[in-house]
C-alpha cells in the first residue's frame, strides 16, 4: 500500500441561516452568513495546496433545503475545483441534509461520489489500496445503528468508515444513527471518520481503530467557539496514521471573561477589558473574532453598573474599546458583577433574604430539583412556540444542569440587588 493522504471534514453547514443577527447592533451579518461558505473555499484549497488524494465529508454538507439555486451552484464550482485537480470527493448525507429534505437538483462533477441513502455502500480506490463504507441519512429522524450493518472489512485494503451519528451518550445532541465505540471497533476498519458532533475529538475517541469526529469547519455562534477546520490524515506505508488539525474557519468565536477584584472600579474594569479583548483579538489570527464578553467578580464597579442610567454609559465605553480593535466584533456583554458584600452571611440569616438564597442552593444543588425546574422550563417553551425557536439555533439546551446553574446563580445574584436596593 503506498502512502496516500486525506481531508476529513464534516457539519460545513453551508448557509446556516444565523438567525437574528439584526437585532445586534453592528453586526458584520453578511461576512457573518458568508462564513460558511468562506470555509468550504478554504478547505478546497487546502485540499489542492496539500495533494490530498481524496476528500471525505461525513454528512451535513448542508444546514438545509436551498433557499436559492447559487448555495448549490456555488458549492458544485468549489467540487469543480477539486475535480480539476484530480481530487475526488466522497460524501454521505446527515440530519440537516438528508435526502428527504435537501433535494439533488444540481449535478455534481464526476470526482463527487455520494454514499447512498438506502443501504451501506463501498467505494473501492485500488490504486491507494484504500475503500471507504458509507450510509447517508434517508430521513432527518435516523435512530437505527447504520455502522451495525456496514460490510465487512476488505482484506489487505485500509478500510475508512464514514458515519454521521451521536454516538451514545452525546447528551445535548439528538440521538442520530445511535451507535457505540465497541460496534465501531469490532467492524474491523482501520479509521472511523464521524460527522455530527461539532467539537473535534482531540485526541482521538480510539485509535487502532483511529475513531474521530473532525468538528464543524466553521463556527456558528457562540456555543461554538475556538477555532473549526478540518483533519488532513496522513497514512504510511505500514498503515501508521497521523492526524493534523487545519483550520478553515474565517470567523472564531470567542467567550471572554473578566473577573474584577473587591477593589477595582471603573477603571480596572476599562482597563481589564482592553487587555482581555486584545488577546481575543491576538488570538484570532487574523480572522474576524465574536467575543461574547462576562464581566463578573465582587467589586466596587458593581455599585455603578446597577444603576440603569450609569450602566449604559459603562456599556457604552466598553463597545467604545472594542471598536478600537480591528476584525473585533463584540458579540454581546454579560454583567455578573457581585457587591463586595458577605452573601454567605446573607444566606445564613434567618430573614427572607436567607430563606431565598437557601432555597436557590437547594435547587442548584440537587439533580432532582434541577430536573423539576427544567419540566417548568419545558412547559413555558411550549407555550411561547415560535418566539424561542431560536435556542434550537443556538443549541440552547434547557436540560443542561450546569447552564441551568448559571442561570440560577444569576438570579442569586439579581436578587441579592434588588433586595439591598429595597432597604436603601
Amino acid at each position: 500500500m503506498p502512502p496516500f493522504r486525506f481531508i476529513h471534514a464534516a457539519d460545513l453547514h453551508i448557509d446556516s441561516p444565523l438567525r437574528g443577527l439584526e437585532t445586534y447592533a453592528g453586526a458584520p451579518v453578511d461576512r457573518l452568513r458568508g462564513a460558511t461558505r468562506e470555509a468550504l473555499e478554504n478547505l478546497v484549497t487546502l485540499a489542492i495546496d496539500r495533494q490530498v488524494d481524496f476528500v471525505v465529508l461525513a454528512g451535513d454538507l448542508f444546514d438545509r433545503q436551498w433557499q436559492d439555486m447559487n448555495t448549490g451552484l456555488r458549492t458544485a464550482d468549489q467540487f469543480r475545483r477539486l475535480h480539476r485537480a484530480s481530487i475526488p470527493v466522497y460524501l454521505i448525507r446527515g440530519n440537516h441534509d438528508a435526502a428527504s429534505k435537501v433535494r439533488s437538483v444540481v449535478r455534481w462533477p464526476d470526482n463527487v461520489h455520494e454514499f447512498s441513502v438506502r443501504k451501506p455502500q463501498s467505494y473501492a480506490l485500488d490504486r491507494l489500496g484504500v475503500v471507504l463504507h458509507g450510509q447517508g441519512f434517508a430521513h432527518r429522524e435516523c435512530t437505527t445503528d447504520l455502522a451495525s450493518t456496514y460490510p465487512d472489512p476488505v482484506p489487505d485494503m485500509f478500510n475508512i468508515g464514514v458515519l454521521h451519528t451521536s454516538l451514545t451518550g452525546a447528551a445535548p445532541h439528538e440521538p442520530y444513527a445511535p451507535t457505540s465505540l465497541e460496534t465501531l471497533v469490532q467492524r474491523g476498519y482501520d479509521y472511523w471518520a464521524l460527522g455530527h458532533i461539532h467539537q473535534r475529538s482531540d485526541p482521538p475517541l480510539h485509535q487502532q481503530p483511529h475513531i474521530v469526529f473532525s468538528g464543524n469547519t466553521q463556527g456558528r455562534h457562540i456555543h461554538e467557539p475556538g477555532a473549526k477546520g478540518c483533519l488532513l490524515v496522513g497514512v504510511s506505508e505500514t498503515g501508521d496514521i497521523d492526524l493534523e488539525f487545519c483550520p478553515t474557519d474565517t470567523v472564531r468565536w470567542h467567550a471572554a471573561d473578566v473577573t474584577l477584584g473587591a477593589e477595582d472600579g471603573l477603571e480596572s474594569l476599562f482597563d481589564a477589558v482592553r487587555a482581555r479583548l486584545a488577546a481575543c483579538q491576538e488570538a484570532a489570527e487574523g480572522r474576524l473574532v465574536a467575543v461574547r464578553l462576562t464581566i463578573g467578580g465582587t467589586c466596587s464597579a458593581h455599585q455603578q453598573l446597577a444603576d440603569p442610567s450609569r450602566r449604559e454609559e459603562v456599556l457604552a465605553e466598553i463597545r467604545n474599546l472594542a471598536n478600537e480593535l480591528e476584525e473585533l466584533w463584540l458579540e454581546k456583554i454579560v454583567l455578573e458583577t457581585r457587591p463586595p458584600i458577605d452573601v454567605a452571611q446573607l444566606r445564613a440569616s434567618p430573614d427572607l433574604m436567607g430563606e431565598l438564597l437557601r432555597l436557590i442552593d437547594a435547587i442548584a444543588q440537587e439533580d432532582d430539583e434541577l430536573a423539576e425546574l427544567a419540566d417548568e422550563l419545558d412547559g413555558l417553551t411550549g407555550k411561547l412556540g415560535s418566539e424561542l425557536q431560536d435556542l434550537q439555533e443556538l443549541d440552547v439546551n434547557l436540560r443542561d444542569a450546569s447552564q441551568l446553574r448559571q442561570w440560577l446563580a444569576r438570579a442569586q445574584g439579581l436578587l441579592v440587588d434588588a433586595l439591598l436596593e429595597g432597604d436603601a
